[in-house]
C-alpha cells in the first residue's frame, strides 16, 4: 500500500510539474502584454515593453521598460528588467499591495506598492522601494527635477503614503548615500563652477508639499557641506524653494570653517554668509 501511495505521489508531482511548464511554453506573451498596456495607460500614466513573460510564483517579467506621461516629452523612468509578483489574494484585499524588483541605469531595487485597484495604477497609495548602484547621470527623472544634470552612483531606500493628490496629500521618507559625483552649480561659489564629491548622505521627510531635510551631508576632496533645513516643493519640482543653512568647511592648507544659509531655488540657489 504504502509503494502504491509513492506513486500516486510522484505521478502528482510529476502533473504538476508538467502543467507548469506548458502553461509557461504556452503562455500568450504577446496579448498579455497588448492587455496590460492598455489597461494601464492614462493621460497620466503610459508603459510600454519589449517583452513579457510568466515569472514564478505568480508574477510578471517586463523586460525594456519605459514609463512615461502623455503630457510630457520625457521619459521618468526606463528599466533593463521589471519583476512584478501578486499575491493570489490581491483580488479580496482592500489596497492590492504588488512585490516589484528589477534593474535600471545600471544599479537594482526591489520594493512593493499599493494601489488603490487594478483599475488605477497611478498614483499609487503606497510604495517602499531600496535601491543600490543606480547612475544618476543616466536617469533623466532626477535630471529634469533638478534642472541640470548629476553624475555619481545613488543607494539608499524611499516610502511612500498618498491620500490624495501626489504633491499636497503625501508623505514619505528617503535616505540617500552617494558616491563619487559632481554637481555643477548656477553660478561660481567660492571659486568653484561645480560641486564635487567622493561621498554623500541625505536623510529625509516630505509630507504635505515640504520636504524636511534633517541631514544633507556632502565630503569632497576641497569643501564639505553640512546642511538642513527645508524645500517647498513647486509644481515645476526645479524652481521648489530653498531654506537650508549650515556649515561650510574648506579643506586644504588654509582650513576654515563658515556658516551659511542658502535660498532661492534648486536651479538658482543663493548662498549667504552668516
Amino acid at each position: 500500500m504504502s509503494i502504491l501511495k509513492k506513486k500516486a505521489l510522484w505521478f502528482t508531482l510529476y502533473g504538476i510539474f508538467i502543467t507548469v511548464v506548458f502553461l509557461y511554453l504556452l503562455f500568450p506573451s504577446d496579448i498579455v502584454k497588448s492587455r496590460l498596456e492598455e489597461a494601464v495607460n492614462s493621460p497620466d500614466f503610459i508603459l510600454k515593453m519589449e517583452k513579457l513573460r510568466p515569472s514564478l510564483p505568480f508574477g510578471l517579467k517586463l523586460k525594456n521598460i519605459a514609463i512615461s506621461s502623455a503630457s510630457s516629452t520625457n521619459i521618468p523612468f526606463q528599466g533593463n528588467l521589471l519583476d512584478l509578483q501578486m499575491n493570489p489574494l490581491i483580488f479580496f484585499q482592500k489596497h492590492k499591495y504588488i512585490g516589484l524588483s528589477g534593474q535600471a541605469y545600471g544599479g537594482n531595487f526591489d520594493g512593493r506598492i499599493g494601489l488603490a485597484s487594478l483599475s488605477q495604477i497611478y498614483p499609487p497609495v503606497e510604495g517602499k522601494l531600496k535601491f543600490k548602484n543606480i547612475d544618476l547621470a543616466r536617469d533623466s527623472l532626477i535630471r529634469t527635477l533638478l534642472g541640470r544634470e548629476i553624475t555619481g552612483k545613488a543607494s539608499g531606500a524611499w516610502t511612500y503614503i498618498s491620500t490624495g493628490e501626489v504633491s499636497k496629500n503625501s508623505s514619505g521618507t528617503i535616505a540617500l548615500f552617494l558616491t563619487k559625483g559632481t554637481y555643477p552649480l548656477a553660478e561660481p561659489f567660492l571659486g568653484l563652477k561645480r560641486i564635487e564629491f567622493d561621498r554623500g548622505e541625505i536623510q529625509a521627510q516630505f509630507k504635505n508639499g515640504i520636504i524636511k531635510m534633517e541631514k544633507l551631508e556632502i565630503f569632497g576632496s576641497q569643501i564639505n557641506y553640512f546642511l538642513k533645513g527645508e524645500i517647498t516643493i513647486a509644481d515645476d519640482f526645479k524652481l521648489s524653494q530653498l531654506n537650508l543653512n549650515g556649515v561650510i568647511e574648506i579643506l586644504g592648507p588654509n582650513k576654515a570653517k563658515m556658516n551659511v544659509t542658502i535660498g532661492g531655488t534648486l536651479t538658482n540657489p543663493i548662498f549667504r554668509y552668516i
